[in-house]
């Protein structure tokens, strides 16, 4: 969620020197496709898990003969390892294909408005299960954050020694809008930043480990892409909500559509032109009425958790108001950007849950393109999106080229 509000917005943002004098570049392409046989095998193993030989084979187009030379490359890295199949009782089995224990892993972090989430994540595997740690307003500050999140990563370094794996860079997904090739925050609402250069500061104190910064919704919605909820989709629109704020991504033809650097910005998209003052110094954006904390406080709940399960009547009120709200404001977006499929995680999958109706009718009662598209929201389908993402973007240089960091 790029954009976000929570404590901090009572605060005067904090400012910090360096600040680019230019418009902001558009984040680099990591996940360009690898063109190498060996990347692309390893990529294919690292997205869809373990495979034999003979799906890789169909999977990829290749000759058995390249698949092969393939294969003999990444073992020779300590990257992946073959295994002997299941006995089938048909044919003769073709070998597994899985990553090795050598391998290396990752570290993927994710910041949220109030805690600091880590984990790490093998090839092939899905990320483990983080560990979260609570962020309060003292941790705020840029200096503070940053030794907070080294300190977080070097301990999960630590935790995979003797394991014989290193560690091939760290992903952080941020609640933030900002120039992802230096990790260069140009704002984030829920730690009253502006222009601060986060990267600089978390390099400066883990400078032996490749270090890989990205807006949380980007990674979760390529995370939904390649192995979710929006697979398959031609053009697919994932909106992400981790409580407070309401950020998007849009995935078209396997790309991710960065704009200028800060596309899909869609929390504030207005849907109330005299409505609430917004801490981005507007008004009416959409996660004034339509995140986590909006719902809480309409439901008169202490959470967005605890307002979709209240059974009370002023939190059912609250839930069709709130469903209602995101239901108009993804029809703005829906007509503008034609997707093909609305994805919908974190607290936004739980409200749709709830409000299912409401949320679609509204979606087509203001969008002719949803209703000729008889668009339906669904629910995202990773546990955690953006810590996948976060994962995928730390392994993707070992991704594309296998044979600069194996062995």
């Amino acid at each position: 969620m790029a954009e976000r509000r929570g404590a901090a917005e009572r605060r005067e943002p904090r400012m910090v020197s360096d600040a680019p004098q230019r418009s902001p570049t558009p984040p680099e392409v990591p996940d360009a496709a690898p063109r190498t046989a060996a990347a692309r095998v390893l990529t294919l193993l690292h997205h869809g898990g373990p495979l034999s030989r003979s799906s890789a084979t169909s999977a990829l187009g290749l000759a058995r003969s390249a698949i092969g030379n393939a294969l003999a490359e990444l073992e020779a890295l300590g990257l992946v390892r073959t295994a002997a199949p299941a006995a089938s009782g048909r044919g003769r089995p073709s070998p597994l294909v899985e990553a090795a224990p050598t391998a290396p892993f990752v570290v993927a972090c994710a910041l949220r408005p109030d805690r600091l989430e880590v984990t790490t994540c093998a090839i092939g595997e899905p990320v483990a299960p983080p560990h979260p740690h609570p962020l309060g307003e003292r941790d705020f500050a840029p200096e503070r954050l940053a030794a907070v999140l080294a300190e977080q990563v070097e301990l999960a370094v630590r935790q995979q020694t003797g394991s014989g794996r290193a560690c091939a860079g760290v992903g952080v997904a941020m609640p933030a809008a900002m120039r992802e090739s230096d990790g260069f925050v140009h704002s984030s609402l829920c730690y009253g930043w502006a222009d601060v250069p986060f990267g600089r500061l978390v390099t400066a104190l883990l400078p032996d480990l490749p270090l890989h910064f990205s807006r949380d919704s980007n990674l979760a919605g390529m995370a939904e892409y390649r192995r979710g909820a929006a697979a398959g989709a031609a053009n697919a629109l994932v909106l992400t909500c981790d409580g407070k704020g309401i950020g998007g991504a849009l995935v078209n033809a396997g790309t991710l559509f960065t704009g200028g650097g800060h596309a899909v910005e869609a929390g504030h998209l207005m849907v109330d032109s005299e409505g609430e003052p917004c801490p981005c110094g507007s008004r009416g954006c959409l996660e004034r009425y339509a995140d986590g904390a909006a719902l809480a406080r309409a439901a008169g709940a202490t959470s967005a958790e605890e307002a979709l399960r209240a059974t009370t009547a002023r939190a059912g009120s609250a839930r069709r108001r709130t469903a209602g709200t995101l239901g108009a404001g993804l029809a703005g977006l829906a007509t503008v950007l034609d997707p093909d499929r609305i994805v919908l995680t974190g607290l936004l999958a739980g409200l749709l849950a709830a409000e299912p109706g409401v949320l679609t009718e509204e979606l087509h009662r203001f969008s002719l393109v949803a209703r000729t598209r008889r668009l339906r929201p669904v629910p995202g389908a990773l546990a955690e999106p953006a810590l996948t993402g976060a994962a995928d973007r730390a392994f993707a240089p070992l991704l594309r080229a296998p044979q600069r960091i194996g062995g």
